[in-house]
């Protein structure tokens, strides 16, 4: 990674930690298309994974012309800034149910849906920005501007996304809208467009806003594959690398580099889940963070610095501390990457035992370090009062993946073989078993995150991610 810029010395030294030396990961495109079903699983998903696995085969093929050509230039990265909402699709192939929705893209009138974008906007996206505020509402108000037969489709996705993103997080209420699966089926539709098309940074946007909705479902297998395409598309137009955007003014640049790090965290934490190697490798990525985790304090206790950047940031009910939320996700994120390596890998299994116990510890150092970075005024366990409602979510999701990875390192998991087999001779023989490793930190960590459960109110497994 980038490291021309003292304030992101800490993190690259986590990253070395905790993912020493990778080797290379293909990305297996015969893996994608062998995903076996559930025998209980629905149609619906099973129709999803054949028009994904679809839509795969094409893009596989398009990139991998486009690379043999070489037609990926930096200067066509400075036309996005301005062509961003007037690009039009490559002639691809279309299935009758995408022409259908093409020839309708309807949606809710447009104050009703500017209405819940600001709630959006305010909420949501501006922990984890996956679209500038003011483009995203253009790109709305050009779209409702235009006739039905000159209106984008990778436009009317992304609205739809954000529409379904808006009611997984409860900001729709008292507006009577399509549903979170309908508006994220409505983007689907679309798909082949969105990742067959000229590929733009909104069409990378609607992906990424596609695998976050997808990945809370029990079966993430079309999660799977549709982050291995975007980030694949991603690197095609060159997210992960700054010198993409040296001809970009600072607004698209940013924007560029916050939409690589979320699909980033989507990929590391569902390689993680999935026990499958993740696509994007490390030392691949050539962009800083966005600024480093800290605190700031008015002096005055008159508030946050209202000059510093608070995009990406929590802050606390009084407004007087903030914490870079965004950054938090992103190094945790790499740790999980660690976690993977060392609990799940090929490599890891290849392993000596001194080896595997050197991997361990800069793991678990890693981890250990990341909590600490974590500012005292937003610990849950002391008083999670001081966190606005809105933001709990946020939070939770933090100690979520935490206490994830502290137990895959701890062997305390329902995976672990040892641990569970020790479990049962308990409960069949009363033989206590042996405890994992760092237990009482465990058993404290769970019980904050059942505190946590109880102060969000209700919850499922959209929640988290």
């Amino acid at each position: 990674m980038k490291n021309n810029d003292g304030r992101f010395k800490d993190y690259q030294k986590v990253l070395r930690l905790v993912l020493p030396a990778q080797d290379e990961v293909r990305w297996a495109k015969a893996s994608l298309f062998t995903l076996h079903h559930a025998e209980d699983g629905s149609s619906n998903t099973q129709d999803r994974l054949v028009r994904l696995e679809m839509m795969v085969q094409q893009v596989v093929e398009r990139l991998d012309v486009a690379e043999r050509d070489n037609e990926v230039h930096v200067s066509r990265l400075h036309q996005e800034a301005t062509a961003i909402t007037t690009a039009a699709p490559s002639p691809i192939s279309s299935s009758e149910h995408e022409e259908s929705s093409l020839g309708s893209m309807a949606l809710p009138p447009l104050q009703q849906v500017l209405s819940v974008i600001q709630v959006y906007l305010r909420g949501f996206n501006s922990v984890l920005p996956l679209f500038h505020a003011e483009t995203l509402l253009q790109l709305v108000h050009d779209y409702y501007n235009l006739r039905p037969p000159h209106r984008d489709p990778v436009v009317w996705a992304a609205i739809n996304v954000v529409l379904a993103l808006a009611q997984r997080h409860n900001h729709t209420a008292g507006h009577d809208l399509p549903s979170s699966a309908a508006c994220l089926s409505r983007a689907e539709s679309v798909l082949s467009r969105v990742a067959l098309g000229d590929i733009q940074l909104l069409n990378i946007q609607v992906l990424v806003g596609m695998v976050m909705l997808l990945q809370a479902s029990q079966d993430i297998q079309p999660a799977l594959i549709l982050i291995a395409t975007t980030i694949r598309l991603a690197h095609a137009i060159g997210l992960h690398d700054c010198i993409y955007s040296v001809l970009l003014d600072s607004i698209h640049a940013k924007q560029r580099a916050y939409v690589f790090w979320l699909a980033y965290i989507l990929n590391k934490d569902l390689s993680m889940r999935s026990k499958q190697p993740s696509i994007q490798l490390d030392d691949d990525v050539n962009l800083d963070l966005p600024w480093p985790v800290e605190v700031q304090q008015d002096e005055e206790r008159s508030g946050v610095n209202s000059t510093g950047d608070t995009i990406g940031c929590i802050i606390t009910t009084d407004g007087i501390s903030k914490m870079n939320y965004l950054v938090a996700r992103v190094q945790l994120a790499a740790i999980e990457g660690g976690v993977y390596d060392y609990v799940y890998s090929t490599r890891s299994r290849k392993r000596s035992a001194e080896e595997r116990s050197r991997a361990w510890q800069s793991v678990a150092h890693a981890l250990e370090k990341w909590k600490a970075s974590i500012p005292s005024e937003f610990d849950i366990a002391m008083d999670w009062r001081r966190v606005p409602p809105d933001m709990l979510w946020f939070l939770g999701e933090l100690q979520a993946k935490s206490l994830a990875c502290t137990t895959l390192l701890n062997q305390a998991d329902a995976w672990d073989v040892e641990w569970v087999a020790s479990i049962r001779r308990y409960g069949k023989q009363g033989i206590e078993p042996l405890l994992p490793p760092k237990w009482d930190v465990l058993v404290v960590e769970a019980r904050n995150l059942l505190v946590l459960y109880w102060a969000i109110g209700e919850t499922d497994r959209c929640n988290f991610w």
